[in-house]
């Protein structure tokens, strides 16, 4: 089996001494466990306890030869030149302050963006796509795979593009991009994106990975802070074309990375459901399209009242988002409802939400050109 031809980056730092809540040495060696044994290209960023002991660890799994062994001290990163800020930021706004993580642990986690801009300007396995993954996976991987089985993160690496790939999580309404409501954004934490796993390509990874930099420093400054996820809401809207999204809880990242196939009731319940309430129809559109071709493709089931919900999503999301495709996917829909009598019996129960938007395409391309709703 060959290496993909992407570099991931990940960090294992003993931050036990600086905050009691850390994982002790020998934990924490042991939570990068799974993580070492994979056979993907991979650069750990880590201090003089860590790195040792995880150059022993896959080693002996065979792995070292596409291994880089990074070490550094925390201090010497390039987020914690704001160490100051971030102790004044969370001892004067308490929603910045959690007793699960420090000072020093916000900052590592932050600098994830920096570790993969080093990587990729050193490039030392020479590949063109790169990403991130947290060193902490647990067993078996169950912080970001269900069913997990050892070559999974392989194929997904062997099937992403160029572009900046990441898992949406949720939806947050996007009046938090607005200055004036970042302290209520950061009242409480926000679920933006799962994100311990992302790659991308050299030119959009530096472009949106620098973004992500710029907006840390600037919430930094704003005083406030909490983890990283939530620095992703301006860079989803920001950088539209330039993403991959795929969607789903924390616990199916790799399971839904290519396409949707795992935990879809989250998928319509936590995401694509919001999108359509909150009338973001672009992101509608997109979701609920992965969605539909999961389905027709059979890589993913729903009961057939979710599947006609969804399709009635999308024919809506369409209307608003690409009202000129709108013809062609009605008749697409309506062809696979009457080949299905299930499909067919739940299209009548929900057929009423879908009737004004199909007469108001007759009226724009014409009569006749959506067929009959039932």
């Amino acid at each position: 089996m060959s290496i993909p031809n992407c570099t991931l980056s990940t960090a294992c730092f003993c931050m036990h001494t600086q905050h009691c809540g850390a994982r002790p040495l020998v934990e924490t060696i042991e939570s990068a466990n799974a993580l070492m044994k994979i056979p993907v290209y991979l650069v750990i960023y880590g201090d003089k306890q860590t790195i040792p002991l995880l150059r022993e660890r896959r080693t002996s799994y065979g792995l070292d030869a596409i291994t880089q062994f990074v070490e550094v001290e925390p201090n010497e990163l390039w987020s914690f030149q704001y160490l100051d800020k971030v102790r004044e930021n969370r001892a004067v706004y308490f929603p910045s302050r959690d007793e699960r993580t420090s000072t020093e642990t916000h900052l590592v986690t932050c600098n994830k963006f920096s570790f993969v801009l080093q990587t990729i300007e050193n490039n030392p396995f020479q590949t063109t796509r790169f990403g991130w993954i947290d060193a902490f996976l647990g067993k078996d991987s169950v912080k970001i795979c269900e069913d997990y089985e050892p070559n999974i993160l392989s194929w997904v690496l062997s099937n992403i593009s160029d572009k900046f790939h990441i898992q949406v999580l949720n939806v947050c309404d996007k009046k938090y991009k607005l200055v004036e409501n970042k302290k209520e954004y950061y009242s409480r934490y926000q679920w933006v994106v799962c994100g311990g796993f992302f790659t991308c390509g050299v030119e959009i990874g530096r472009r949106i990975l620098h973004r992500l930099n710029e907006i840390f420093v600037f919430t930094t400054l704003l005083g406030f802070g909490h983890g990283e996820e939530m620095f992703y809401l301006e860079i989803l809207d920001e950088f539209y074309d330039d993403i991959n999204r795929s969607y789903g809880d924390y616990g199916q990242i790799l399971n839904n990375f290519i396409y949707p196939c795992r935990n879809l009731h989250y998928v319509y319940y936590l995401i694509l459901r919001k999108y359509v309430e909150m009338s973001y129809w672009r992101e509608g559109f997109d979701c609920s399209q992965k969605i539909i071709q999961s389905i027709e493709s059979h890589t993913a089931y729903l009961i057939p009242e979710m599947f006609v919900t969804i399709y009635i999503d999308h024919f809506i999301c369409a209307y608003y988002h690409k009202p000129g495709v709108c013809i062609d996917f009605y008749k697409h829909m309506m062809e696979m409802i009457m080949r299905n009598p299930l499909l067919n019996k739940e299209y009548e129960k929900q057929c009423h939400r879908i009737e004004w938007y199909i007469h108001s395409i007759r009226e724009i391309y014409g009569a006749g050109t959506a067929g009959s709703t039932s």
